[in-house]
């Protein structure tokens, strides 16, 4: 193996430890055996110490870089270990829900009902109904902060609900749309039907809508399945009943379009769209599901940077997803600046107050703080594993009304009506899959692969460094230990200096000692 079996006096250097002297042989038969490039010339005694400092330094340098590598690869392995594969872009629809669709009036409040409700109610001193009327528009404050509201009309708005016993939640029952003023008449899978059937009404962040495959507390999940094709997809005709409604004073006519998940509560983060009346749109929907493989469900959440839906529990929220975590995060901030929260976000989760008129100017001044502009209001959403995103193109069309159709949908159109049709464009749709970047033989391969192209190391490398440095060092160090003591116990020979060394003669007598 290139060890000494016994030593030499001469080999024995007095001036170190039996152990300093052990570990320069071990050593040095170490570099002339390795098969580590470049170690057996920093020994090679044909060439002189200049050499040997050079080639020790190429190797110290080329071992670095092997570390630098192999630390590289490591903390790659640790920051990103999946990666995404597209798993099949012909996975058949109906392995999916049909996209939940969320239809919400573009006014907040049918104002002919909200006539004739206020009407039964008593108003405060010196108050009109037509006052009354103009300033439902504070519900906005609720939403957004695009107005600053007097003191006065919050007062009034609080003196209205004071006198009647009301609470924001029952003022808003009398108010709200109800999905059957929305919605004339609706077709899905080719068949007409009562939209009551699969509407129903849902809290959205822009109030009260109308939404379909929703899965939301409190509404029945239908859960149908998607097919293909625009024949097979969700129609319906748009129409107001409302004789108040007032086209100019709201700025707009139709409706809002939102899809997004099923667990997802709709709000601005959802795929969102404009639907105009007096037209025929048509929403081709084109989903995209993200799954994740088993290797990676067995990693842990900092290993898979994303979460899955039970491991990431909120407050005010059942289901984790991306969108619910934002809005979460917004609700929180809501009781942490106001002390309460708005009516669409009450699910009766927690016993937070749901806010009043007089918390309006709080929610407006804190807007930025509410909805997370600022860093230090933010919360930590991780991303979800699995999910499905929906890309949605708009087409619209003039409606046609005397257009020659057989088909009963179009039949009993008025003016100004809007035609929706939403359906998913293709009989298939693309699959991702998140896999496992590296796993550990991966990252063991690479590891090797950066040592071997500096060093030329192996695993037989590492075992010959701890054999050499065990069992050989051991063994070196026994005989460096007998070497020594052998030295200490053998005799000295002595000699007389000669007679006619006329120097020694002028000295005292000495022992010349001749070592053995």
């Amino acid at each position: 193996m290139g060890h000494h079996e016994e030593l030499k006096p001469e080999q024995v250097d007095l001036k170190v430890t039996p152990f300093v002297g052990s570990l320069r042989r071990t050593w040095s038969d170490f570099c002339a055996t390795s098969s580590i490039h470049g170690l057996k010339y920093t020994r090679d005694e044909d060439t002189n110490k200049i050499v040997h400092l050079l080639w020790l330094l190429i190797s110290l340098v080329m071992f670095i870089c092997a570390v630098v590598m192999a630390h590289t690869f490591y903390m790659d392995y640790r920051s990103s270990p999946t990666r995404m594969n597209v798993e099949s872009d012909h996975t058949p629809v109906n392995r999916l829900y049909f996209p939940p669709v969320t239809i919400c009036p573009d006014v907040l409040f049918n104002m002919q009902k909200s006539e004739a409700f206020l009407n039964t109610l008593r108003l405060p001193q010196g108050a009109e109904l037509r006052g009354i009327l103009r300033k439902l528009h504070i519900f906005y404050g609720f939403m957004l902060d695009d107005e600053r509201y007097s003191a006065e009309d919050i007062e009034q708005m609080e003196a209205l609900l004071f006198l009647n016993n009301l609470t924001i939640p029952e003022f808003l029952e009398h108010l709200r749309w109800n999905c059957d003023e929305i919605l004339y008449r609706c077709r899905f899978n080719g068949e007409i039907m009562d939209c009551s059937k699969i509407f129903q009404l849902s809290k959205t962040f822009f109030g009260h809508c109308c939404s379909f495959n929703l899965r939301q507390k409190g509404l029945n999940f239908t859960a149908q399945r998607a097919i293909g094709g625009l024949r097979y997809g969700l129609s319906v005709v748009l129409r107001y009943k409302d004789d108040s409604y007032d086209p100019l004073q709201s700025y707009s006519y139709g409706v809002k379009l939102l899809i997004q998940e099923a667990d997802a509560f709709p709000s601005a983060h959802s795929a969102a769209k404009f639907i105009a009346f007096n037209s025929e749109t048509f929403a081709a929907v084109r989903p995209q599901e993200t799954f994740c493989s088993s290797a990676v469900k067995a990693l842990t959440i900092e290993e898979r940077n994303c979460v899955f839906q039970n491991e990431f529990p909120m407050r005010y929220f059942s289901d984790y997803v991306y969108p619910n975590c934002e809005l979460n995060c917004r609700v929180t901030n809501m009781v942490k600046f106001c002390g309460c929260h708005t009516y669409f976000f009450a699910f009766n989760r927690t016993s937070n107050r749901i806010c009043t008129f007089r918390d309006i100017p709080c929610l407006v001044d804190n807007f930025a703080n509410i909805i997370t502009r600022k860093k230090s209001t933010q919360c930590y959403c991780p991303l979800t594993c699995e999910h499905i995103d929906y890309n949605v193109q708009i087409s619209n069309f003039p409606l046609e009304l005397n257009m020659p159709v057989a088909d009963k949908f179009y039949s009993g159109l008025a003016k100004n009506d809007g035609v929706l049709h939403v359906f998913i464009n293709s009989f298939s749709y693309r699959r991702l899959r998140r896999d496992l970047l590296s796993n550990m033989v991966t990252l063991v391969s690479n590891l090797g692969s950066a040592f071997s192209l500096f060093v030329g190391m192996s695993m037989l490398s590492v075992v010959e460094v701890i054999y050499y440095f065990s069992v050989i060092l051991r063994k070196n160090y026994k005989l460096e230990c007998e070497t020594r003591s052998q030295m200490l116990h053998k005799k000295p020979k002595f000699a007389w200096p000669k007679a006619n060394d006329t120097h020694s003669k002028q000295q005292k007598s000495v022992f010349i000692i001749h070592k053995s």
